[in-house]
């Protein structure tokens, strides 16, 4: 049986530094039957005559020059819009891969029907090709399949590329749509595209693993990825991965998405108080404001439309009706919410409004209306006609001169801003907003 064709592309823009170590390592594999695609960014060094030099001596080599700069996400889409091979290889122009690495990823496609990704172990390289001490040991201790799920649990519970960047890993170019690349629920991603990528290959399905060391990324001043900018907008990323990873299957059991969040809150954290002063801060903020929509989401349990994006529901009324109480009503479901509004109608449609939203965010078992015996007669018209304008919803009507002596503590109270009939005694208190 022939080889199949395997198309390596290799995005670059001013990359005549690295760039004919990391071709010479392309076509010198072991598997020979390749396409070698270089998309040139419109460089201004001596890229382009570098590569026609390459091209002229090896026809395996085709040259993609962009008339005008298009970007470090456009420039790889192009590429792979090109590429005519069965499987896919990137190659960054400052990496290098060992001989037998795309042999030895087509063979663990080829290992069953359901493998969708192949990569290795990686080690790292300076800028003179020097191996770096390793920043992680190798995923497994051995050579074969692996889950595809429980990889992309890993990914995302923890943040972590675990499984490399683009030069590591192989795919099939039936299996990724280009126009698809980078982006998750039509937003492009700043800087964990290919964990988009990934995850994308690898749900419901398998991947192939070798815990030998394929390829070299190489560390140098030069990266773009190591920009303050990038780190913070790269934390941005997270939440929206993981949310759009919880949808495509990952993360079923709610206690790891719960600590995926955790940990972006964790490092937005980290990354806002290293940008003191700075714009780029503000994508941190996002990040943390993201994260702590969907805690408040598991917190509360309230279902919504889990099917939406979390950017669109974090920012939606629903949610941001929930953000703007104090987050401790999150804390527990309570036995018990308790209202006390005086007779006006206004203040009584907006506290049974109230009690809908705490109904419909799950954080209390019984709704209690807690009416001054002298105020009954005023007031039950004035709650049935609120309780008509709206959803259903179980109130109980029960009369009394001490509402915060009513149920057993812990217990939520529902009253508007700047009542004292709660404090001291209220577990946590759901502010009833004017209409």
């Amino acid at each position: 049986m022939s080889e199949p064709l395997v198309s390596v592309l290799v995005p670059t823009y001013n990359g005549e530094r690295f760039l004919a170590e990391a071709l010479a390592s392309a076509l010198g594999q072991t598997h020979r039957r390749l396409e070698v695609l270089v998309g040139d960014d419109a460089s201004t060094d001596g890229t382009a005559e570098l590569l026609a030099g390459v091209a002229e001596a090896d026809p395996r080599v085709r040259v993609i020059r962009h008339g005008r700069n298009v970007g470090a996400f456009e420039n790889p889409v192009r590429l792979l819009e090109a590429a005519r091979g069965e499987y896919v290889k990137y190659l960054l122009h400052d990496d290098v891969l060992a001989p037998d690495c795309v042999e030895t990823l087509v063979a663990g496609m080829q290992a069953a029907p359901d493998v969708s990704l192949a990569f290795s172990h990686r080690t790292r390289i300076d800028e003179d090709g020097n191996r770096l001490p390793a920043d992680a040991t190798p995923l497994l201790t051995r050579t074969g399949l692996v889950d595809g799920t429980s990889l992309g649990d890993a990914v995302l519970e923890y943040t972590r590329n675990v499984v490399g960047e683009l030069t590591t890993c192989l795919f099939r170019r039936s299996d990724v749509d280009p126009a698809a690349l980078w982006r998750v629920d039509g937003v492009q991603l700043a800087a964990n595209g290919d964990v988009a990528l990934w995850l994308g290959l690898l749900a419901g399905r398998r991947a192939f693993y070798t815990e030998r060391p394929l390829s070299s990324f190489r560390v140098h001043g030069g990266q773009r990825s190591a920009s303050p900018a990038l780190v913070a907008a790269g934390t941005r990323d997270w939440p929206l991965l993981i949310d759009w990873g919880r949808r495509l299957g990952y993360l079923a059991d709610p206690a790891r998405e719960y600590n995926a969040h955790a940990e972006v809150l964790r490092t937005a954290a980290q990354v806002h108080a290293a940008l003191p002063g700075s714009p780029d801060g503000a994508l941190a903020l996002e990040a943390a404001f993201l994260a702590t929509a969907r805690l408040a989401e598991l917190r509360s349990g309230a279902a919504g439309d889990l099917d939406r994006p979390l950017a669109e529901r974090a920012h939606g009324p629903r949610l941001l009706g929930t953000l703007a109480q104090g987050l401790d009503v999150l804390a527990r479901v309570h036995p018990f919410a308790v209202a006390a509004p005086r007779p006006d109608a206004g203040e009584v449609a907006a506290t049974v409004g109230a009690l809908r939203d705490v109904a419909a965010a799950g954080v209390a078992q019984r709704l209690v209306l807690a009416v001054d015996p002298a105020d009954v007669a005023a007031v039950v018209p004035l709650v049935e006609a609120a309780l008509a304008e709206g959803s259903d919803v179980d109130v109980e009507l029960v009369p009394t001169d001490d509402p915060a002596s009513l149920v057993p503590a812990p217990w939520l109270a529902v009253a508007p801003p700047g009542r004292s009939w709660h404090v001291g005694r209220a577990a946590a208190v759901w502010s009833v907003r004017a209409g």
